[in-house]
């Protein structure tokens, strides 16, 4: 890799580098990570171009097989611009010129194993997404990635507060955490569960906090680096995807 400054910084092409040259338990952590990342988001641009669900989730499948052997970014480097770009054009070309001589093997028949994806909510949504005029698979393909990590995020921090035995206080937060503050509205939330305004006001910024220190470490996860940098300019992408 090149010392001097590229548009992708090296440290995130480190998961490539696990999956071409580390060993088998690193190829397949690294191939885990980008799934739990980028499997959604790959399976709504099959279904923008018209795929049917089981074809899509066939694609994806086949996909991730071939990144776990490794040939995929063979030749790859950090000059190619970001990994979630490289990836979307990888997979774009994947499907017009492997996917259908691979549909020739039943589908799971003698594949190696890459995790699978519940895709019933992403249905739900895309259902809508899919016929909005205008919306370019690049579109939603940032969108879809936006909203997986929010939701992992999401789903880490409700965790959190279950482990304290506060899944109520999860609960009442949960709907305006990501709205804008309404003073009317947050304080009749307050009223309904016996709180001061103020002290409803100060538990909500608390979660604020501790929701986006989620996000920036499922981020930090995915680009396999804790560069401070690195992982502001990437918040600042997930929030530019919902423009």
């Amino acid at each position: 890799m090149p010392t001097s400054p590229t548009p992708f910084p090296n440290t995130r092409w480190t998961l490539l580098q696990k999956l071409r040259g580390g060993s088998d338990a690193d190829a397949r952590m690294a191939l885990e990570t980008l799934c739990r990342a980028y499997w959604t988001p790959l399976y709504a641009v099959a279904r923008h171009g018209r795929m049917t669900e089981h074809d899509a989730q066939d694609a994806v499948q086949g996909f991730f097989v071939t990144l776990l052997r490794r040939d995929t970014f063979a030749r790859a480097d950090a000059t190619q611009g970001k990994l979630r770009s490289l990836l979307l054009k990888s997979f774009n070309n994947y499907c017009v010129n492997e996917w259908r001589k691979d549909q020739r093997q039943k589908r799971g028949e003698g594949a190696e194993h890459v995790p699978l994806h519940d895709i019933g909510g992403t249905e739900d949504r895309l259902s809508k997404d899919l016929h909005a005029p205008g919306l370019s698979a690049e579109t939603l393909y940032a969108r879809e990635w936006a909203r997986a990590v929010i939701d992992r995020s999401l789903e880490s921090l409700r965790q959190s507060y279950a482990a304290k035995g506060q899944e109520d206080r999860f609960a009442l937060l949960h709907g305006p955490l990501m709205q804008d503050d309404d003073a009317g509205r947050l304080d009749a939330l307050a009223a309904s569960a016996g709180m001061a305004a103020s002290a409803l006001r100060t538990a909500l910024h608390r979660m604020r906090m501790q929701f986006r220190d989620r996000i920036e470490r499922e981020l930090a996860a995915t680009l396999d680096t804790n560069d401070p940098a690195i992982i502001q300019q990437e918040v600042g992408e997930l929030f530019r995807a919902f423009d």
